[in-house]
């Protein structure tokens, strides 16, 4: 069996994805990796960065750096396989770079010298290889080197960690450099065709809690929402990560909302709404009307000037393309929902938003609360679901003092 298709099984078996710059192979490891019926599955694209300009361009490696190692080195060879894979936000980057001939040798780097790199996550492998022959074949022998030296490590990997695939792709997801949505199941009865209106709930449901059960319980009997997307936040628009893992997360969120046909589930790398409208369109036509559900907290952030290089066109951009229902938040009510929208530079933007209540005794509850009561022992049954209560009690999360 070729090398390609041992290395698209792993890849579809793992749940991992690959993508790959080229140098002194020109494409030929891409067009072989391609050949392999459904390799979409996996493969996610790749650069042919044959000159030290698209090197620095598409990977990322200054061009001081590429001079100083020069482009047919271990360091560049490296660079350009953690470049191709933070690019396209796969689990492994394969890279070569190497002197095809017949001219281009010199005494360090002779003709046929080929680096090959693999990156997955923080790690990075670098093999180096001598080739003998004409150009042609050289190219040939490299690209073949490459996928031996891909598929040792694939191998080695699967042997070695036993991490999900799921967790493989929300890794990939929170890596990307571009912004990106994944639905990770869409509502059996939500929108099919054409129209209908969106609610969007992202948050980082760290955990998630009974305020946010209220929120959407509410927000739905207010609007007719042909269906619920519940988007959880791999990088809020203030936090750092902590607590539970994103898997785990999503589990919870499955936990609660897993049976209804109406609600569908995803996870998005960008906390600025403003960057999720675009992915979010590759899943929904045009004339969806997206409104997002969120609390007064989360508002005064979309609406933050040190979130945006230009805030009146980013917020004109944003609320062109959807609408926002804003519940209350702590001491946030009604009344400090108006005079927010009377300071300058917010009230244009008011129209396009709407305040609604949730139960007071419920408005000052955060996953940040929860995971401190967790941490001292204390008990969180009237602040998180039952169905999420034990499921944390079971994994054991949130034992630690939270940061």
């Amino acid at each position: 069996m070729r090398l390609e298709k041992l290395i698209g099984d792993r890849l579809r078996q793992q749940g991992w994805t690959l993508s790959i710059a080229e140098s002194l192979t020109g494409g030929l490891v891409s067009h072989r990796i391609t050949n392999v019926p459904g390799s979409s599955d996996y493969y996610e694209g790749g650069v042919v960065s044959y000159s030290n300009r698209a090197k620095a361009e598409h990977l990322f490696i200054p061009l001081k750096y590429i001079e100083r190692y020069g482009a047919v080195s271990r360091h560049v060879a490296e660079r350009m396989a953690r470049g191709v894979c933070h690019a396209f936000g796969t689990s492994f980057g394969l890279s070569t770079t190497g002197v095809a001939g017949p001219t281009g040798g010199t005494p360090i780097t002779p003709v046929g010298t080929v680096f090959i790199g693999v990156s997955e996550g923080e790690k990075t492998w670098v093999k180096k290889v001598r080739l003998t022959g004409e150009r042609e074949e050289i190219k040939e022998r490299a690209a073949e080197s490459a996928l031996r030296f891909l598929y040792e490590i694939l191998d080695d990997s699967a042997g070695r960690q036993k991490i999900s695939p799921l967790s493989r792709r929300l890794e990939a997801l929170r890596n990307s450099r571009r912004p990106k949505i994944i639905l990770l199941r869409k509502a059996s009865q939500g929108i099919q065709g054409r129209g209908g209106h969106l609610g969007i709930f992202p948050a980082s449901f760290n955990p998630p809690t009974k305020a946010h059960l209220a929120l959407i319980k509410e927000a739905m009997r207010r609007v007719a929402f042909n269906e619920i997307l519940v988007l959880l936040d791999l990088q809020a628009m203030d936090k750092k990560p902590v607590g539970a893992a994103w898997e785990d997360r999503l589990k919870m969120l499955d936990l609660l909302f897993g049976d209804d046909p109406k609600f569908s589930l995803g996870a998005a790398n960008r906390g600025r709404f403003i960057d999720k409208l675009k992915p979010l369109r590759k899943f929904y036509p045009p004339d969806v009307m997206f409104t997002f559900i969120v609390g007064f907290d989360t508002l005064a952030r979309v609406m933050d000037l040190n979130y945006y290089r230009n805030r009146e066109r980013s917020l004109s951009e944003l609320f062109k393309t959807c609408r926002f229902l804003v519940a209350n938040r702590g001491e946030h009510e009604q009344k400090s929902f108006e005079v927010f929208f009377r300071q300058r530079g917010n009230q244009e933007f008011e129209k396009y938003v709407s305040f609604f209540a949730v139960p007071k005794k419920l408005s000052s509850v955060s996953s940040t609360l929860v995971r401190g009561r967790m941490a001292r022992g204390e008990p969180v049954n009237d602040l998180v679901p039952t169905t999420v209560r034990l499921f944390i009690e079971r994994e054991r999360l949130y034992r630690k003092s939270p940061r």
